[in-house]
Formats: C-alpha cells, structure tokens, sequence
C-alpha cells in the first residue's frame, strides 16, 4: 500500500504565500506558473500538486480554464484570460518604444517591471521601467530620457491611475552599486526574479542578475525575446563623449543635480500635503532615484517567504 503524501509545513507555507502575493495582485495562476515560481528545491512538485488537490476539494482554492486562486480572491479564469489579452497588446507597443533606449545617453540597461512584468494588467495600465545607468550621471541620464520620450508623447507625467496608460513611467533609477540592496523580503524576491529584460548595453545585464541571485533570477531572463541587444546608437554615443570628464562632472554636478533637488523636493513636498502621509519609499541621491509612493503589496508581504 502507497503511503499517503504529506505536504511539509515548509513547502505549504511557499505556496501559500504565492498564492496569498499573486491574489492581492488579482492574477490567478496555472499550474506551469506554480511549479516556475516555486522551486523543486523548496517544494518537490508532488507536494505541490497535494496542496493543490486538497485545497480545491476543501474548498479554499477555486480552479477555473486551467488557473487556480484563493477564494476570498473575487477573481476567475475569464479575467485572467482578459488580462492576458491586455498584456499580449501592451507589450507589442512596448517593443515599439524599447527601441529607443539605445539613444538615451549613459543608460545601460532598462528591465520591465510592476505590472507588466507580474503580468495584473488592465487597459489603464503604464509601464514600470528599471534603468541602469553609468555611475555619476544619474541626473543627466534622468533629464537626457524624459526630454527624448517627452518629444515622443511616451512617458508618464502625473501620478493619477488611469491617466497614462501605455506611457513610461521612469521611477527607479540605479547605478552599479545599487543593482542589489535590502530589503530582502519577499515581495522584492518576487519583484526582482519577474523583471524583464527591454535593453541591454554590453554586459550590464548579467552584472544585474549575477549580483541578484539571491532573488533567483536567472540568466534565462536575458533569454528572453523581449530583449534588444543592439548596442547603443552613435546619437548616444557622441552625447557620451562630449560630457565625459571635467565637462560632464560639472554639468552632472552643478545643473542637472540641483535643479533635480530642488524639482524633487518641492514635488514631494506637494506629494505629502496632498496625501496627508510621506511616500513610502523616495529616494534621492547619487546613486539611485527611486519614486513609490504606495507600496502596499511590500509593506503586506515584507514577512513572508
């Protein structure tokens, strides 16, 4: 007689709290995305498929067309349907702005995130972008992109919801030295391992994902198809040159700089008046310019995993 499998209290809580993140973020899952999210390593597949069967039976796991979510979830395989339609179309008019990040001066890489990359879309959804750009030219690299994709009507420019689908939003900027930093909770292991690769200059790219194993991204990212590798264009290249050295430092450190301070700090200044609270996560400085204001998924889930 076969004995009976048992589900560790290790391996249950993994897929609970996939299924606890993946809910909140309204995104039922099929069984090929639960066995990719969690590794055999820490959840043999067997275990994985027990915890399915009994939930479902017990009741506390609905399955619909092939996609499984908690219950207390108001979700159901025809939404996840709809938003995979929405995030097929969006991602064809990405492509047509990813190829203009090679104009973009001192930029290295830029990587899907947010939403697109977790794959919760709806028609009102913009597109979350983490850029790489060269060390000391984080503020020229900010100003050189909004100008280009402003020209292009392409990125966002306010913080309402539904006011700018479809357009980049540029809210994290990093530098080298900041490609891998705390907190190392759950939610950011979950965010880092799902980014997509839209852009890559040299070997940025698997500096990225090397200093992020922790998250388990894996070079098979780079694989991706969403991925150009051509290099940067000699528009960028020239602009490159000319503010290298003395040149680029002062106009790095006496023009894009302040008037970046000064934009910034008025900006959160409203920003907190207006909500009553200080944003969540804002940073400032050298190496990294990071814009959340609400992170709730973050600030729920920063215990699990």
């Amino acid at each position: 007689m076969k004995a009976p499998r048992i589900v560790k209290r290790s391996s249950e809580k993994a897929i609970k709290d996939l299924f606890a993140l993946y809910g909140a973020f309204g995104r039922p899952l099929s069984l090929v995305e639960i066995l990719i999210r969690i590794p055999s390593e820490v959840c043999a597949p067997e275990e994985v498929f027990k915890w399915l069967d009994d939930s479902v039976v017990s009741g506390k796991l609905i399955t619909e067309e092939g996609f499984y979510w908690k219950k207390e979830f108001p979700l159901s395989g025809t939404k996840r349907k709809t938003q995979d339609l929405y995030l097929d179309s969006k991602w064809k008019k990405l492509q047509t702005l990813s190829g203009w990040f090679r104009h973009v001066p001192f930029f290295e890489f830029v990587m899907a995130s947010g939403s697109l990359s977790f794959g919760n879309v709806n028609p009102n959804s913009d597109f979350d972008v983490v850029t790489g750009v060269r060390e000391r030219r984080i503020f020229t690299a900010r100003y050189l992109a909004s100008a280009l994709f402003s020209v292009l009507h392409a990125r966002r420019l306010d913080d309402l919801q539904a006011s700018s689908p479809d357009k980049l939003c540029f809210n994290h900027f990093i530098t080298k030295s900041t490609y891998s930093k705390p907190p190392y909770n759950y939610y950011r292991k979950e965010l880092y391992r799902n980014m997509i690769p839209l852009w890559c200059n040299g070997t940025s790219c698997e500096e990225f994902v090397q200093m992020n194993e922790w998250s388990g991204i894996t070079k098979d990212a780079l694989l991706d198809l969403h991925c150009a590798r051509k290099g940067k264009s000699a528009f960028a290249k020239s602009i490159e040159w000319m503010l290298s050295g003395v040149v680029g430092d002062f106009v790095e450190r006496r023009i894009a700089r302040p008037i970046a301070m000064k934009r910034l700090s008025a900006y959160l200044s409203r920003k907190a008046d207006a909500s009553n609270e200080a944003g969540e996560r804002v940073i400032i400085h050298d190496e990294e310019l990071e814009f959340h204001f609400v992170l709730n998924y973050e600030k729920k889930f920063e215990g699990l995993g």
